[in-house]
């Protein structure tokens, strides 16, 4: 009896085991010539819906929407595209892409043999036409790692009218802890969200629906200069019982003549939720300024004439041919180097890679002896990739960016109250040094973009904000229903 009833249930676990066990299906990515693994490539099921290869050639997606007849289309700059279905793939398999050998460029250049000057001249005529971002919705996958390094840190106080003798000895003892905790440390901090932003009929308007955040972090450890500088601000509005006005200066120059220090200074250490104000304001930023979002305002494509550009080969991308150029510095004010793949058809970058050159800064300003302020932003590498759409345009895919900051900061501050009672008026005064080195390294992962109507737009109602869940040690069944970045092996391996 056991026998007879043995492979039909063996079959209707064979049946459902897809359904069920396969829901989130990951695997690797390498070059069959060179069995190096391929990161950034795109693995897509559906038109609109996929993953990017980690920098390991990792990748990880929910399939649980399709059926067993859909395939994975797994494609790269240089290699030929393959697609598996879902009932043929194997979990945790190793995909190999063939090289892309055919001879594109002699197609190629009976058609077209334009210079490298026409080509990004072209590049820059078309850019309004190829990115237009209005009435879509994007689902994005985030992914931030910071990491800061302590040079130096230091806290005094002059003077503390609020600070009774009861209270002096305890405040003072807090200072000193969060000195001891920070100074000469190295802290390590990831966070991942998943975001659907819609956006109306201009890069102004736009709605945020924060789906999930998570937050491996240690919360006794200050990030950087500004989260120490929150803690002391946050200690002394704690033990400031006045519900007065103060008048804020920093040196020589007035900050403010009506500062409600409690509520301006209240830090909560151990946040348990992000506000979607938040994170739409940051998403804002970026919809309207990133360089990244809009390659117009990347520096070697707005002023490309100060860049010596090189044709390496043509090859082909997801239906398109596409050149493939080198770029590096020619003038002084040039300070990148990299390569940028641009449609042969419609003069869109789809990929962009790009660096810092050694020596250079992003960014920066030293005002160390004026105002005691000192930044500079000394490393800026991006990776940025693009898609076409059905409406022939183009939407963003994936971006990362690693950026190292210095910071110093050493200033004096002093308050006083806003009161008629001069005899008891409260009055601070104290000396504030932080510095500190910090690496970021960001992702974005546009998993699903698609257009929407004004309709959409309208009935779409923000929530206040979601509860972050906070991890001591990465856990991938976190996102089990999500579509993510495959996590490389340092985030895999970390804990606290």
């Amino acid at each position: 009896m056991q026998k007879k009833y043995f492979l039909p249930f063996f079959s209707l676990l064979c049946l459902t085991g897809f359904s069920l066990s396969a829901q989130q299906l990951s695997g690797k990515l390498f070059s069959k010539e060179t069995n190096e693994s391929i990161p950034y490539a795109a693995v897509q099921i559906g038109e609109n819906y996929g993953v990017i290869t980690n920098n390991e050639g990792e990748f990880q997606i929910n399939v649980e929407r399709f059926s067993a007849n859909d395939s994975l289309h797994f494609s790269s700059m240089g290699f030929v595209e393959q697609k598996i279905t879902l009932k043929n793939f194997k979990p945790n398999s190793t995909i190999y892409l063939k090289e892309d050998v055919s001879q594109l460029e002699d197609v190629f250049l009976v058609n077209k043999n334009l210079s490298m000057e026409e080509i990004m001249t072209k590049v820059n005529e078309n850019l309004d036409k190829n990115y237009n971002y209005s009435l879509k919705k994007f689902d994005i996958f985030s992914r931030k790692q910071s990491t800061t390094k302590v040079l130096d840190m230091e806290f005094e106080i002059n003077k503390a009218t609020f600070l009774d003798k009861s209270v002096r000895k305890n405040f003072n003892k807090s200072i000193d802890s969060l000195l001891h905790i920070n100074k000469n440390s190295t802290n390590t901090s990831y966070s991942e969200s998943y975001t659907q932003i819609f956006i109306g009929s201009s890069l102004d308007s736009l709605k945020v629906d924060l789906q999930k955040v998570t937050q491996l972090k240690d919360e006794t450890k200050a990030g950087d200069a500004e989260d120490f500088s929150s803690q002391v601000f946050g200690k002394i509005a704690k033990n400031l019982k006045s519900k007065n006005t103060f008048k804020v200066k920093s040196g020589l120059l007035p900050i403010d003549d009506s500062l409600e220090v409690g509520k301006s200074f209240k830090v909560n250490r151990s946040q348990d939720s992000l506000l979607t104000k938040e994170v739409k304001s940051a998403y804002a930023r970026s919809m309207k300024h990133s360089a990244n979002l809009h390659p117009g305002k990347l520096e070697f494509i707005e002023d490309f004439k100060a860049y010596d550009f090189t044709q390496e080969k043509i090859t082909g991308y997801q239906g398109e041919m596409v050149y493939v150029l080198n770029f590096v510095p020619r003038k002084g004010r040039a300070k990148y180097h990299g390569t940028l793949y641009i449609s042969s058809e419609t003069f869109a970058i789809v990929k962009a890679e790009y660096e810092l050159g050694e020596g250079e800064k992003a960014a920066g300003m030293n005002l160390k002896f004026l105002l005691g302020i000192k930044y500079r932003r000394n490393k800026n590498t991006g990776v940025v990739i693009f898609k076409k759409n059905a409406q022939n345009t183009y939407d963003p895919m994936y971006m990362k960016s690693s950026t190292q900051d210095y910071v110093y900061l050493n200033r004096s501050f002093k308050f006083k109250e806003n009161t008629d009672d001069r005899s008891n008026r409260i009055k601070f005064k104290f000396d504030l040094l932080a510095e500190n080195d910090s690496n970021i390294n960001q992702e974005l992962l546009f998993v699903k973009a698609e257009p929407i109507t004004t309709e959409t737009y309208n009935s779409f109602t923000e929530k206040e904000g979601v509860v972050i869940e906070k991890i001591k040690k990465y856990n991938a069944s976190i996102w089990k229903d999500y579509n993510i970045i495959s996590p490389e092996s340092d985030l895999k391996e970390f804990e606290y």
